[in-house]
């Protein structure tokens, strides 16, 4: 980890989708320049997040490579899961998930190209932008995760090939996992003794191989998973920020204001961040000890049920009150929902950055 990569910390970032927003071939909306100036009002530092799979990439020799298919499931073995008893149950559920976006097949040269394009113009409207694009989520193919790597880490090439060198090398700090979690539960093995052989595990091993390639460019790597009590995600999650160098920046999802049921990750969260370790409920190091330089922050959350439900914004509130003594101290990220609600919500997001003057 340089010195570049460790000034590249996302402080106040945005979260704005680009790109695809299902698979029938429509997109999120985009903002007008009048309406990304609003948001550059209350933060320079723009996340640019796909939420779809994208299936297709071409390879270092120009060839179009397809990553899921039918086959590729139906040639899986049983060692590949964590509960070879559930090996038929777990195939059956990746046909079903494949389906649509085997047949969507999106490159992900659109959302290069849909990214880029709204990182020139805000770089246009405001010259000192931060700016942080993504590499994709293989979307509940868990098992098979490992098998996107290089269709992601020609992600990472393909945009700074994409970018006027000035803004690659001035305005991007770094590359954004859009995987949210470590999922095991039967789908993926975890062997929490072996972080150097990146857990054994797929997902892990997909974040490794972009993780490299983000490194080798000098920008920082940032992931933003959720920390939820009541599975193995907060576990294997800690083990992963803990124990190994991966990521540069982690800033964890409370995931309470969408789920009530989650109110003591608020905690957690807040014990993680002001101990820069992640820890579980009662304090406890996850993994027993820290000994990477990932640097950890929060997410705030909300969206639009904000506008008319009294409920929602107890929640949002209870945010602003455990997270607002870390503003400008530790990496934050504003999860804001779709992009047309994010721009309605800049006033709260520019209260909330203020806390730290």
């Amino acid at each position: 980890m340089n010195e570049n990569t460790q000034k590249q910390r996302m402080y106040k970032g945005i979260l704005l989708y680009v790109g695809y927003n299902g698979y029938n071939g429509t997109k999120y909306y985009v903002p007008t320049d009048e309406e990304l100036e609003k948001l550059l009002s209350a933060s320079d530092e723009i996340l640019l997040i796909p939420i779809v799979l994208y299936n297709r990439y071409t390879d270092s020799e120009g060839n179009i490579k397809q990553v899921m298919s039918r086959e590729v499931i139906e040639n899986m073995t049983v060692d590949m899961v964590g509960s070879p008893d559930r090996f038929e149950t777990i195939k059956g559920e990746y046909f079903a998930t494949a389906e649509s976006r085997v047949k969507a097949n999106y490159h992900v040269d659109d959302y290069i190209n849909d990214s880029v394009s709204l990182a020139r113009r805000l770089v246009a409207i405001n010259k000192n932008v931060r700016l942080w694009f993504s590499v994709p989520q293989a979307e509940c193919l868990h098992a098979l995760t490992h098998l996107f790597a290089d269709a992601w880490v020609s992600v990472v090439h393909g945009i700074k090939k994409a970018l006027e060198p000035e803004i690659w090398e001035n305005n991007v700090q770094g590359i954004y996992h859009a995987g949210e979690d470590i999922v095991t539960a039967g789908y993926t093995k975890f062997d929490f003794d072996a972080p150097e052989s990146n857990f054994n595990n797929p997902i892990v091993y997909s974040m490794r191989a972009v993780s490299d390639a983000v490194h080798a460019y000098g920008k920082n790597f940032l992931w933003i998973p959720y920390y939820d009590t009541a599975a193995s995600s907060a576990v294997n999650m800690g083990h992963v920020v803990n124990l190994t160098d991966i990521f540069d920046t982690v800033i964890v999802q409370p995931s309470y204001f969408f789920r009530d049921i989650r109110f003591p990750g608020i905690k957690a969260v807040t014990d993680s961040v002001a101990a820069q370790k992640i820890v579980d409920l009662d304090g406890n190091i996850v993994g027993g000890k820290k000994v990477s330089n990932t640097v950890i922050g929060f997410e705030m959350e909300i969206d639009w049920q904000f506008f008319d439900n009294e409920d929602y914004q107890k929640r949002y509130y209870t945010y602003e009150e455990a997270f607002g003594k870390f503003v400008g101290k530790y990496p934050t990220a504003y999860y804001a929902g779709c992009p047309d609600t994010a721009v309605k919500l800049t006033d709260l997001m520019s209260k909330f950055f203020s806390k730290d003057k």
